[in-house]
């Protein structure tokens, strides 16, 4: 096994080659923008006890702009691509030529959507608390890591777990293609924590300290090496999982996944390498700058408040400057002060002004004066809401679709797991129709921020209607024929993301539309046969014409029935003629 591992530490040591360049940028933009968001020398031990980066920086910030616009962006990329209190995606065949799916289908499709968003906002998943963190280390950092695993022991209510991994802990390598299918994670646990998990599988050294009160807590650094299987894509499990000891060489297990288990998300990658800026890198002078000016400003406050002082070298006491404090021998004979403030040039003012502009250009470049527009002029039309609405999608959209395509690979994660479960087998809980089975479900997304690029098909719909009623009204009544409603209705649902359940199934809606019409046609043969017995009255061969009238030229309900029957070929109730 010893071997194994050299290999192993040997690819670790190019991974860390690679990403050296990075790490002193992660550890600045965490200093001004999430200093709880990444460790120095991923949590420092310090006499066994951890001590987080962010308590060693917090104390140097003098201006909380860039935390709390980072926040402010991390909330509202959230709430336009994957809120909590809508379904922002949707499920289909991802097979492009399959088309368009019949009904049950899409219930399933739903079924399978619903099941899913229930599963991921689960408390005991992590997935909320994961997702929020992905988020906001891709906006700061440009890249962030969630893992995704089976949970065992959980049932088919929450059977993935999500969690949040720190980026520093992170060593990536993407294949010919860009994707990223390496991941060589470097973490402390505790000996006591490690024992818990992998039992008499830790070495020796390990498991002695665990069984030692006072070295229980003693950090042990871990390795979770994945990466591509040497044999290729042919086999079950595409991706070979290695965790060891990195100080001991101790190799604690070998396994392998369907799909990778780890799920990068970028800001905006311009290259092949598995790492990328976010927007604070383009910020990051700006920030540097306004915590600076803040510096000063206070610097130029205390001592335009509390001013140095200059007095003469021959003064008897130095002055004493509490409030009421006497101060003998600084009066000249003739009643002058012998003691001044110096005030030169601070101007806090100045400084205020000019920290107030660089922070709205901060905010500019965080996105923070988007989240603004609807608050600051709550009392604008709906017209100028939906254009705010529209701009915000398009400022948003290039880093929404990133964060989508990160969303994406974490769909197919959770299918890849649940299809190791089984659900999707044959007679399960969640299996699929027979016209689906062995099919791969790609993903919609149904966001806000893709209804907000979807809401002018919408717009124009309402307009073509309007134009198409106007021409009705002007004598061309015809122009109404031309518009197909089942499709406008399924359009509409589509892109508001409104649940297939609200319609009838289509089975339902064809057997109802068959017996209207054939109603409207046994109307229609009721008045023929009236006018017609009529005529047939006054021309005293009503009853020999028809054979449906009586003596007295009346309708015969059983012969019209029985008329009626043969023309439709259904069934008609004879005391209905009578009425």
């Amino acid at each position: 096994m010893s071997g194994v591992i050299d290999k192993l530490l040997d690819r670790l040591a190019q991974l860390e080659d690679a990403r050296r360049p990075w790490e002193s940028h992660w550890r600045e933009i965490a200093r001004y923008v999430a200093p709880h968001m990444a460790y120095h020398e991923m949590l420092e031990a310090v006499g066994g006890a951890s001590r987080p980066y962010g308590a060693q920086q917090a104390p140097n910030i003098y201006d909380h702009t860039s935390l709390m616009a980072i926040d402010r962006l991390a909330a509202g990329e959230i709430s336009l691509v994957m809120p909590a209190s809508a379904t922002w995606h949707t499920l289909k065949s991802s097979d492009p030529f399959a088309g368009e799916p019949d009904d049950a289908e899409k219930r399933w499709f739903d079924d399978l959507t619903r099941y899913s968003f229930r599963m991921r906002y689960n408390p005991v998943s992590g997935f909320t608390l994961a997702s929020k963190a992905a988020v906001k280390g891709r906006a700061a950092f440009g890249t962030s890591v969630m893992y995704l695993e089976e949970a065992m022991g959980r049932g088919i209510s929450s059977p993935v777990s999500y969690r949040n991994v720190p980026l520093l802990e992170n060593h990536l390598a993407t294949n010919f293609e860009g994707v990223v299918d390496t991941n060589f994670r470097v973490f402390t646990r505790t000996a006591r924590q490690c024992v818990e998990r992998w039992g008499d599988k830790c070495s020796d050294k390990v498991r002695k300290a665990a069984e030692d009160p006072k070295r229980q807590e003693k950090p042990v650094t871990l390795v979770h090496a994945v990466m591509p299987h040497p044999e290729g894509n042919e086999r079950p499990m595409r991706f070979v999982s290695y965790y060891f000891e990195k100080d001991e060489k101790h190799l604690i297990g070998q396994g392998g996944y369907r799909s990778f288990p780890y799920i990068v998300f970028h800001w905006n990658r311009e290259h092949q390498g598995p790492y990328c800026e976010g927007p604070v890198s383009l910020a990051l002078a700006e920030i540097k700058s306004v915590n600076m000016l803040s510096k000063q400003e206070y610097i130029a406050t205390q001592q335009w408040v509390n001013p140095p002082t200059a007095q003469r070298d021959d003064a008897a006491n130095p002055p004493n400057l509490n409030p009421g404090a006497p101060n003998p021998g600084l009066l000249s004979e003739t009643g002058e002060l012998l003691i001044r403030p110096i005030i030169t040039q601070q101007r806090p003012d100045f400084a205020r002004a000019v920290i107030e502009a660089k922070q709205n250009q901060l905010r500019d470049s965080l996105y923070v004066n988007l989240w603004q527009i609807l608050i600051q002029n709550p009392q604008m039309t709906a017209t100028e809401a939906s254009i705010r609405a529209q701009e915000k999608g398009d400022l948003l959209g290039p880093s929404g679709l990133s964060l989508q395509e990160g969303l994406a690979r974490m769909i197919d994660r959770e299918f890849a797991i649940l299809e190791s479960k089984g659900v999707f087998r044959p007679g399960a809980a969640l299996a699929a129709p027979e016209s689906l089975q062995g099919r791969d479900v790609g993903v919609a997304f149904t966001g806000p921020l893709d209804k907000m690029r979807r809401a002018g098909e919408i717009v124009g719909m309402q307009r073509v209607l309007e134009l198409a009623g106007l021409m009705a009204q002007m004598g061309k009544p015809e122009v109404l024929e031309r518009f197909d409603m089942d499709e406008m209705l399924d359009i509409a649902q589509d892109i508001h993301g409104a649940p297939r359940s609200i319609f009838r199934p289509a089975d339902e809606v064809a057997k109802d539309s068959a017996k209207a019409e054939q109603l409207q046609q046994l109307l229609g043969s009721m008045d023929i046969i009236r006018a017609g017995g009529e005529a047939a009255k006054a021309a005293a061969e009503g009853g020999r014409a028809l054979g449906a009238t009586g003596p007295d030229g009346a309708l015969d309900p059983q012969a019209l029935a029985a008329m009626l029957q043969d023309a439709t070929g259904g069934q008609v109730d004879e005391t209905e003629l009578q009425q």
